[in-house]
């Protein structure tokens, strides 16, 4: 199976969701961090993959196919995170890419598509 992943540095003046309870709370946290970790996909030809991420707490894959050739950002919180894209088809190969930390309010992402 091919996977790509990058790692990423927690920004630990944001609140944990570990502090919360699942649910709409949870989202709150979530959607109250303004860092952000910009991060593009790739591959030869078009492909369908999930995103996903994992750290010492926890590990998950988000439910909507995406394709590649897409540039996005995902919110980061305290904690270190790992992001990492799996193909549709296991035999594909995409390649995810870490291009900066910064934060929602970056001018030269006012279109980033936010996952």
């Amino acid at each position: 199976m091919n996977t790509s992943f990058v790692s990423v540095k927690g920004v630990p003046d944001q609140k944990s969701v570990s502090e919360t309870k699942e649910g709409s709370e949870r989202e709150e946290v979530i959607q109250s961090w303004n860092n952000i970790a910009v991060m593009r996909v790739t591959s030869e030809n078009p492909t369908k993959f999930f995103i996903g991420f994992f750290n010492n707490k926890t590990s998950q894959y988000l439910k909507h196919e995406l394709t590649t050739d897409l540039e996005f950002g995902m919110r980061i919180g305290p904690d270190d995170i790992n992001f990492m894209v799996l193909p549709v088809n296991a035999g594909d190969k995409v390649s995810l890419e870490l291009i900066e930390q910064t934060t929602e309010a970056d001018p030269k992402y006012t279109d980033l598509i936010l996952i």
